[in-house]
């Protein structure tokens, strides 16, 4: 099981807070009408999604299937971090790399951190693991560090709180050794520290959706579409699987997976999705079925998934009438964060003041 859940963004809702004069140039911002402003909205979202189609379409931020690549090749794994790289029993799989996801997202909820940072962290992580050939003990230095950089170049107000990362490794390591890490990292990826994440995929392309076409659905309904969206992406993220996919596709896929966990597959909503996406060119480098129906299993492999049916099941105890997200025989219920505990952290609460000591986040979050 997935042990991640559904996180509430009323903090992380960072694109659709941002005040529209931060969006748009606003000198004329007090002589255009609603109509204007609107046409406007929708030109400045289909330029951001352009540009991060053609940043994606670079290559820069591409990564191979580095699993199933020939270790021995030292074209390919020119620099080898450990002389136990090679040994079968210490080699990286994909369970570390899922685990290494959970672990990642449970310290970004401790911290009150956005989750993106995590897909920012394991962007770096595969394509250095693309390039360099690591053993467990080097892959959680790696892993470590990669997040510590995320955090560094999207929330550096966090950073002094993140002192205690090194502790969570139990003495395997300390901070000059992510120093030391950190700086072969850059190097390797060459500073391509930017990449497009299929979280910032989706976000944009549904506020493109929302300012370009008349979209039937309620302001409630549209914060559940970013929110579901963001999961599906979330959950992509803990995936080999998707390692090679273009993050424009797993958003689309996540975009369409969440409007039909909502309203069903008969949703008429969807062709206009699609249409939209046609005209930007966005999400069709891969194939759109096979990565839905792999967002799907994830969802039915998670932690979410067992609470939601958990929450419906209770529901109709008491009720025949049922307000969710489904997929087919599975709902996706959208609970309150007063009534589930929405975050892959052990603490069942969303009250995440630092009362806790050290040693308490070490036992939540520790290898």
């Amino acid at each position: 099981m997935l042990k991640i859940t559904m996180n509430p963004r009323k903090k992380s809702k960072r694109h659709r807070i941002i005040p529209q004069g931060l969006r748009l140039p606003t000198s004329n911002a007090m002589d255009i009408d609603e109509a204007d402003a609107s046409r406007t909205h929708a030109e400045t979202f289909e330029d951001n999604l352009r540009v991060m189609i053609r940043q994606e379409m670079s290559g820069k931020y591409s990564c191979i299937d580095y699993l199933k690549v020939n270790s021995w090749d030292k074209s390919i794994y020119p620099k080898s971090l450990s002389r136990s790289a090679h040994n079968r029993n210490t080699r990286i799989d994909e369970y570390c790399r899922e685990q290494i996801v959970e672990w990642s997202f449970r310290v970004v909820d401790y911290f009150r951190i956005d989750r993106e940072v995590v897909a920012l962290s394991l962007s770096y992580l595969d394509r250095f693991l693309a390039i360099c050939l690591c053993d467990r003990r080097t892959f959680k230095l790696a892993a470590t560090t990669t997040l510590h950089l995320a955090v560094k170049l999207l929330y550096p107000c966090k950073l002094a709180e993140l002192g205690i990362l090194s502790d969570l490794s139990r003495g395997e390591f300390d901070m000059h050794d992510v120093s030391r890490m950190e700086a072969h990292i850059l190097h390797t990826l060459k500073w391509n520290l930017h990449p497009p994440t299929s979280i910032a995929f989706a976000t944009i392309f549904l506020d493109y959706i929302f300012s370009s076409f008349p979209v039937a659905l309620t302001s409630a309904d549209m914060d559940d579409m970013y929110d579901v969206s963001s999961f599906f992406c979330e959950l992509a993220v803990c995936d080999y699987f998707f390692v090679t996919v273009p993050a424009s596709s797993i958003a689309l896929a996540a975009v369409l997976n969440s409007l039909e966990g909502m309203f069903g597959p008969d949703d008429k909503t969807a062709s206009d999705i699609l249409n939209a996406a046609m005209k930007v060119h966005f999400g069709f480098q891969h194939d759109l079925a096979q990565v839905r129906n792999r967002l799907w299993t994830l969802y039915e492999r998670s932690e979410e998934c067992a609470l939601s049916n958990d929450t419906v099941y209770e529901d109709e105890n008491h009720n025949n009438h049922l307000s969710g997200l489904w997929h087919g025989g599975v709902y996706i219920k959208k609970t309150s964060s007063a009534s589930s505990p929405v975050s892959v952290s052990k603490h069942a609460t969303t009250d995440y003041t630092y009362r806790h000591s050290s040693s308490s986040l070490r036992s939540d979050t520790s290898w």
